[in-house]
């Protein structure tokens, strides 16, 4: 009876326009229609009543939902977290239940992480998985959009690429946990094949798997370049050659610092190497004098008629 009770309380706390649970700030209208204040800031007024909105709060309501705990938005595949509103931002964005989408279009396909390369397989694709490094083949055709998964450090991305308006779009989606995805950047090179020199080289920061491809294919979120600007790279066949990376910051940085600590090294060697001129000219013979002791020690390293380099 109790559970049936704080059920029904539940649905009183359900915004009518988008059906989540509404939380502090809610908004009403003149009429006395709740909603969340996402929909307020969409709507210019309510979709309930046609009446305009106010900047009166639903007091009432927002006791009501501090007090409540909140199944998680993934219940349906398994989770059975109780939540408070402040939590469950931040636990769904986490959430192991979490149900990810096909990044194909019109694909319903929506399931578990560890499910999604099965679901992928099942497609039966003619280009394989991607891997960190890639060979690309993108075929210079007006409106048109690819996707492919890519398997890089055990974890799971969407590389896409789009062709829409004479400009040409790529971006890596990092498939979970939201917080993680700049952990990771990619890279396109495009290349002329046979002229190694001649390339294109861009590269930008993974994006949350959160964003809809009206977000992602924009110049702020992905690569993107005018389709007249790379003519001298497509072949007859209108055919785009490119790599593309997808490489992990971390084991970015470390070798960043191993090539910084070698540069100092050689640059400390060098100046240690640097004669003093103050002291005047070198010594009558002393080049003759170490070619001699040179000599000497790769004698001394001979072994059985073979000298030791």
């Amino acid at each position: 009876m109790e559970e049936h009770l704080y059920d029904e309380l539940l649905v009183e706390l359900e915004c009518p326009i988008c059906t989540n649970y509404m939380s502090p700030p809610i908004r009403q209208c003149a009429t006395g229609h709740s909603v969340c204040e996402s929909c307020r800031k969409k709507l210019p007024k309510c979709a309930l009543c046609q009446g305009k909105f106010t900047d009166s709060r639903n007091i009432s309501l927002e006791g009501l939902a501090v007090k409540m705990r909140y199944p998680c938005i993934n219940k349906s595949t398994g989770c059975t977290a109780k939540l408070s509103y402040t939590e469950r931002e931040t636990h769904e964005l986490r959430c192991t239940f979490k149900g990810f989408k096909c990044a194909m279009e019109k694909c319903p396909w929506v399931g578990k992480i560890e499910d999604l390369a099965a679901h992928w397989a099942s497609k039966k694709m003619s280009s394989k998985p991607y891997h960190k490094s890639n060979i690309c083949h993108t075929k210079m055709k007006t409106e048109s959009y690819y996707v492919n998964i890519v398997d890089a450090y055990n974890k799971l991305f969407w590389f896409k690429c789009k062709l829409t308006k004479n400009k040409l779009h790529w971006a890596v989606q990092y498939i979970g946990n939201t917080a993680e995805a700049e952990n990771y950047y990619y890279e396109i090179e495009i290349f002329k094949p046979g002229r190694a020199r001649k390339k294109i080289l861009m590269s930008e920061y993974c994006q949350s798997i959160e964003l809809e491809n009206s977000q992602l294919f924009n110049d702020e979120a992905c690569v993107s370049i005018n389709a007249d600007t790379i003519n001298n790279f497509v072949s007859g066949d209108q055919l785009l050659i490119y790599y593309m990376r997808v490489i992990d910051a971390k084991d970015d940085n470390v070798t960043q610092k191993q090539l910084q600590v070698k540069q100092e090294t050689f640059k400390n060697e060098k100046t240690n190497k640097q004669r003093d001129r103050s002291k005047g000219p070198p010594a009558h013979g002393s080049k003759n004098l170490k070619k001699k002791q040179n000599i000497q020690k790769v004698l001394h390293k001979q072994e059985d008629g073979f000298v030791v380099l």
